[in-house]
């Protein structure tokens, strides 16, 4: 009974948290999306299928591209976030003070830590209502909880949004940072739990042109071993994004 009566308190809270969330995220899109309008460029490319999501490959610039992302994505996906972004306050704040505002060096600094303190209170409420996957880069045990959370995710219809640059120092503004190669884990996941076969699209945000412009679609084949697939999937998600950042 005890039990039960946890559970039942705990989808209380869950629904009342989910609120709050759901209040902030939905007046902050409906006032920032009209001055974040974007042309959708080869949208045709993307076919959507219930059965085999896409996984979309897309650009950082910094936070420009996850944020015009969260506002004018076409498509509806679920997002994975960096664990750091999404859970404590205090850890947001100074984990968007060190890699984004404390470089930002033509503001004052009491601007850099009040934006750094108003986007970390954003960024949870926001992260969570959007339901974003957490992403654990310090934690291998962890990240085994991500790619499961992203298998059902995807075993449920929905699509994804991975932002996989992962540079030494800044993410650059108008190109694209080396690739980290943990998203293709989530193909080798997907294949041994359903025996299909992942999609995968680069996506381009073009902060300059204010468009969205869509790739081909590149697919796992695991035929061809883990470590071939990985260094193939690598290389033409980085040529497709760096192709379509010059268009």
């Amino acid at each position: 009974m005890s039990e039960l009566s946890g559970k039942m308190n705990k989808s209380l809270k869950d629904r009342i948290i989910s609120l709050k969330e759901r209040i902030v995220t939905r007046t902050t899109i409906a006032i920032l999306r009209p001055f974040n309008r974007h042309r959708m460029v080869d949208l045709d490319h993307v076919k959507l299928d219930p059965d085999n999501p896409v996984v979309f490959l897309g650009n950082h610039a910094e936070i420009y591209g996850p944020i015009a992302s969260a506002l004018c994505f076409p498509v509806p996906v679920r997002f994975w976030v960096i664990s750091k972004m999404m859970f404590k306050k205090k850890d947001v704040r100074a984990y968007l003070y060190e890699n984004t505002f404390s470089k930002k060096t033509y503001l004052p600094i009491f601007v850099r830590k009040l934006l750094a303190w108003y986007l970390g209170w954003l960024s949870v409420n926001v992260m969570n209502a959007l339901r974003a996957i957490a992403v654990y880069r310090d934690s291998p045990m962890k990240l085994r909880q991500t790619l499961r959370e992203s298998v059902e995710a995807l075993e449920q219809g929905e699509n994804l949004m991975i932002f996989p640059e992962h540079p030494e120092g800044k993410y650059v503004k108008g190109g694209i940072s080396e690739l980290s190669p943990g998203f293709v884990m989530l193909a080798e996941a997907w294949w041994k739990k359903t025996g299909k076969k992942m999609r995968m699209m680069p996506v381009f945000a073009n902060r300059e042109k204010r468009t969205f412009t869509f790739g081909e679609e590149i697919v796992y084949e695991p035929e061809n071993g883990y470590a071939a697939e990985q260094e193939r999937i690598l290389e033409e998600a980085y040529l497709q994004l760096t192709e379509l950042s010059e268009r």
